[in-house]
């Protein structure tokens, strides 16, 4: 069998994103398996910002990635061979697979995908709406508790920076349909537009409270308080660093702060500036909660359920960028990294995968 796979030759240095040249596309051999493990034709891979950090060096609930190794990525594919009694050939799998025609994983961190068999036009959607990006959103709104819900007596604000992106747009659209007056955060003007077609009722873009290129805390914060002057009852944070310590001062007292991502970290990882504004969320009491979900099957397979339903109702938008080839990979972190992507980038690994995805 023929694999293709891309491989990290250095790690990215100051240049990165403009500069890319750290991997390289090989011929590979075919993994051999060992009891228990499987082997997958890799269809379909993400790319997430959590990725600069694997590349990096630094560990988080993956390996860090090393010199050598084939990129690492969310995944879905097919087993075309197992030493796992329990995992069938033909079974569509999900989880943390490798940017190549095919690898070998052992089965205890990956998920069967119900429902879906090869060639339904669905299957991209596991790295992004059904993936963890959107049941990350969903699952982490579900931890909103129920005094901090609006009621037709009590309104409540909503707030999610990153809300252009494939966490953000969705955890953004769930506020809305829970009934929150929503605010997104977001770069640039385009990213505005997507975001507030989305039924955002305020989009703030943070380049319009830059100077000399770094964002002025104060200025954004401004901006915040003027479209949120009862101040932010939740804020989904994708972003961290100078855009959590703008919005610390706009909580409302006992606020809820949901730490999903810090995709303005993910650049300079070692460089952090940290936050000045932290005593806001002591004096207004507020409460900050790190969320991940990826390890958490059950809340994996029933998120997935609710947010078939929310899809099928109408109520979730969602949008992808897909890319074929292993070698467009680089494109597509490219993209994410420039803050260019609207909604979840995909890379098809093969160009024939039964049938080409239309989304």
């Amino acid at each position: 069998m023929y694999n293709k796979a891309l491989v990290l030759k250095q790690r990215p240095d100051e240049t990165f994103p403009q500069n890319m040249d750290f991997f390289e596309v090989r011929e590979v051999p075919v993994p051999e398996l060992n009891d228990g493990e499987i082997l997958i034709r890799v269809l379909y891979i993400g790319v997430d910002p959590v990725m600069r950090v694997w590349l990096s060096g630094a560990k988080t609930y993956i390996d860090a990635v090393q010199i050598g190794q084939v990129m690492p990525a969310f995944g879905v594919g097919i087993i075309v061979e197992t030493k796992q009694p329990k995992w069938d050939v033909g079974q569509i799998v999900f989880g943390v697979l490798e940017c190549a025609n095919l690898c070998k994983r052992p089965t205890k961190p990956l998920f069967k995908v119900p429902l879906f068999e090869l060639g339904d036009p669905n299957i991209p959607l596991l790295l992004s709406i059904y993936g963890v990006t959107g049941l990350t959103a969903l699952n982490g709104m579900k931890l909103i508790p129920q005094d901090h819900i609006p009621t037709s007596e009590r309104q409540k604000t909503f707030c999610v920076s990153s809300a252009a992106g494939s966490t953000g747009s969705i955890a953004l659209q769930i506020a809305k349909h829970m009934g929150f007056k929503t605010i997104g955060i977001v770069s640039g003007r385009e990213k505005k537009d997507f975001v507030l077609s989305l039924g955002a009722d305020e989009c703030i873009t943070y380049n319009d409270c830059k100077e000399n290129d770094e964002i002025i805390v104060d200025k954004l914060t401004q901006e915040i308080k003027r479209v949120a002057p009862n101040g932010i009852d939740v804020y989904f944070d994708n972003a961290g660093e100078e855009v959590l310590d703008a919005v610390l001062p706009g909580m409302a007292k006992e606020g809820l702060i949901l730490l999903c991502g810090a995709t303005s970290t993910y650049n300079a990882w070692k460089n952090r500036g940290g936050l000045t504004n932290l005593a806001s969320a002591i004096t207004q009491q507020v409460k900050l909660e790190g969320i991940i979900f990826y390890q958490d099957q059950a809340k994996i397979y029933s998120g997935f359920s609710d947010m078939i339903e929310l899809v099928n109702d109408g109520i979730i938008k969602h949008q992808e960028e897909i890319y074929y080839g292993v070698e467009n990979f680089v494109q597509g972190l490219k993209r994410v990294f420039l803050g260019q992507n609207m909604g979840k980038i995909i890379i098809q690994i093969e160009q024939q995968v039964e049938h080409q995805a239309k989304l």
